[in-house]
């Protein structure tokens, strides 16, 4: 699908995209693995409604198998772009641990504008280790606790 006249829409359509891939997600995922996805897709409407920060508490970690978070990242971008036509595309982390994007089908068709964006990623993601340990360091010479 198509949707590039999603800029007029109000919060009720993009529920009703959402609820209508929802729908179809449901017809062929396991029903144990579908409650796991609804919880954490109902956890985040409410963060949402709310304007909070948080963290999802939709089952522990092995419940939250790849198949779902593939699925939870295309209803979030459906939510944030009113959008159905979008793609999420593996893209592993610097360490290889694996990660998804969630890209325009033009890029998801593109092997080069993927390998740029992983790069780009990967970039990111060292340059924030990197204050991160740097930040660790100054907190441990400055006496401050950095285990939460």
């Amino acid at each position: 699908m198509n949707d590039d006249n999603h800029a007029d829409e109000t919060p009720q359509d993009r529920i009703a995209k959402v609820t209508l891939y929802l729908e179809s997600v449901e017809a062929r995922m396991p029903a144990e693995e579908f409650e796991t996805l609804d919880q954490a897709v109902h956890e985040m409407a409410h963060l949402i409604a709310d304007g909070r920060e948080g963290f999802l508490d939709a089952g522990d970690r092995e419940n939250f198998t790849d198949n779902i978070q593939k699925e939870f990242l295309t209803v979030m971008a459906i939510v944030m772009t009113g959008r159905m036509d979008h793609q999420v595309v593996d893209l592993p982390g610097p360490d290889g641990s694996p990660g998804y994007a969630v890209v325009t089908p033009e890029l998801a068709n593109d092997p080069k504008g993927l390998a740029e964006l992983r790069d780009r990623i990967h970039h990111h993601a060292t340059d924030r280790e990197a204050i991160d340990t740097e930040l660790d360091g100054i907190a441990r010479a400055s006496g401050i606790d950095t285990d939460h």
